[in-house]
């Protein structure tokens, strides 16, 4: 069974460890088949949440330009803490689009990385990506369809990539990076009794970061 566990570098605490091996991993991979290179923008919706405050910062050690879409001023505050980029809050931006595009040189985005569980987040995303740009699909909605203008995606060369969490190698690097680049899951640390709670926190979508049990 050895070879098929994940070692936790020296010095990293095991619950420091938790997020990054389920949250952390996924949206390591998802940076991974971005087709992204150093220098490029890249959007997070649900930038906030457990998934996307490591999508930042994973994506801040690969040399990415960062912008966290998310709404509350709780949030706001740690995706600028994590070095965002940009910030845009969803529920006071009447234009998500025209205001990726005016942080991206009016071009739009290298890629997004959609950690919302949101079908609007995903219908938005294709609209401001730039020209070869790729959608990654994260976020999990109910009963959602990524809708798309066939002629659009094909004339601008847009990807559509599903990523879902990842593999052996990736768990191993995205810890090693934990260790070494200074990422560390923004997460309270509560009861197992808690769970019901902590479920309806998540459906209000109120849980900033992660909750580790």
């Amino acid at each position: 069974y050895s070879n098929h566990v994940s070692p936790i570098p020296a010095g990293l605490p095991l619950d420091v460890a938790a997020p990054i091996l389920c949250a952390g991993v996924t949206v390591y991979a998802a940076l991974k088949n971005s087709y992204t290179i150093v220098g490029d923008y890249v959007v997070v919706p649900g930038a906030g949440g457990g998934l996307g405050h490591l999508a930042l910062q994973y994506a801040k050690a690969m040399g990415l330009r960062t912008i966290a879409i998310d709404s509350g001023a709780e949030k706001e505050k740690l995706c600028k803490d994590l070095g965002a980029t940009a910030w845009i809050d969803f529920k006071k931006e009447s234009d998500i689009i025209a205001a990726v595009r005016r942080v991206t040189d009016g071009v739009g985005a290298h890629a997004a990385i959609v950690a919302a569980a949101s079908g609007e987040s995903y219908e938005k995303a294709l609209e401001y990506l730039r020209p070869r740009g790729t959608l990654v699909a994260v976020g999990l909605p109910a009963d959602t369809k990524i809708k798309a203008d066939v002629f659009f995606t094909v004339f601008d060369s847009k990807r559509i990539v599903g990523s879902y969490v990842g593999n052996r190698q990736d768990a191993v690097e995205a810890l090693n990076l934990a260790a070494n680049a200074g990422i560390k899951p923004h997460f309270t640390v509560e009861p197992l009794s808690n769970l019901p709670s902590v479920y309806e926190r998540m459906k209000a979508g109120t849980v900033t970061g992660r909750i580790v049990l």
